[in-house]
């Protein structure tokens, strides 16, 4: 599935979040070269060891080591995230995207991918597609220990461990996103979003946050300063309103 999409969409700047062996990236690697263009960072923890054979080993008996780069700094792929945010906002807290497809493939759970997504979709590019694997993966039905990733699932609540977390994050988090324009569940198993084409980066970003960007020249008088200082929050909620109308509407 992963090939194929590659393959038919042609996306060139590919993130993955979650190496572990590295078994995906292999697929996306493929996919790539056929095109014969693009390449895949995939991001994985320092606090796991990579088993034998590592994905660098995999990578490199396939022939295909030259179109990935696997980066291991972090404790967390989120701070990863939060890293190539900073690099790439400006002072109006816009974010300049960076990647074509992006792959969530790791923590499965609601804590760590919850945020996951959402520094994921400031870094997508418009037209890019997020996919979520896992979908349907609950603690109770498919953790066969008492931990899973420092996650000691005797402690979660009934409904934590019964509930699939990502689940939860495609419905609750990804649909409700009006950057996102097209969704697809495949097998209950793959979530799929594309980032509309015609999302501007964060455009809404000061609107969300409750701040308003009033530009204030010298000519002004200190009287006009001060009167635009007030409309600032009715232009927030003038707006936000108009959002939430529009999104009501279909």
């Amino acid at each position: 599935m992963l090939y194929g999409h590659i393959r038919r969409n042609k996306p060139e700047q590919l993130l993955e979040l979650g190496t572990a062996r590295g078994g995906s990236a292999v697929f996306m690697a493929a996919a790539l070269e056929a095109n014969g263009a693009g390449h895949l960072l995939s991001v994985d923890s320092t606090r796991w060891r990579w088993r034998n054979p590592t994905p660098q080993e995999v990578l490199t008996n396939t022939g295909l080591a030259r179109r990935i780069t696997l980066d291991k700094r972090f404790s967390t792929y989120t701070w990863f995230l939060k890293t190539e945010i900073e690099k790439r906002i400006d002072e109006n807290g816009a974010v300049q995207p960076e990647y074509d497809f992006i792959f969530l493939d790791g923590a499965k759970n609601w804590s760590t991918d919850g945020l996951a997504v959402l520094l994921a979709e400031r870094l997508l590019k418009p037209g890019g597609w997020l996919l979520l694997d896992d979908l349907g993966w609950s603690y109770d039905r498919h953790s066969d220990s008492a931990w899973h990733y420092e996650i000691e699932v005797a402690k979660l609540s009934k409904e934590e461990r019964a509930e699939p977390h990502l689940r939860a994050v495609y419905d609750l988090l990804i649909k409700t996103n009006s950057a996102f324009d097209q969704f697809l569940i495949q097998d209950d198993w793959w979530g799929w979003a594309r980032k509309s084409p015609q999302a501007a980066p964060n455009a809404n970003a000061a609107i969300l946050s409750g701040r308003a960007k009033i530009t204030i020249s010298h000519r002004h008088s200190p009287g006009r300063v001060r009167a635009g200082l007030r409309q600032g929050p009715r232009r927030v909620r003038r707006l936000t309103g108009r959002l939430w109308r529009a999104e009501a509407r279909g």
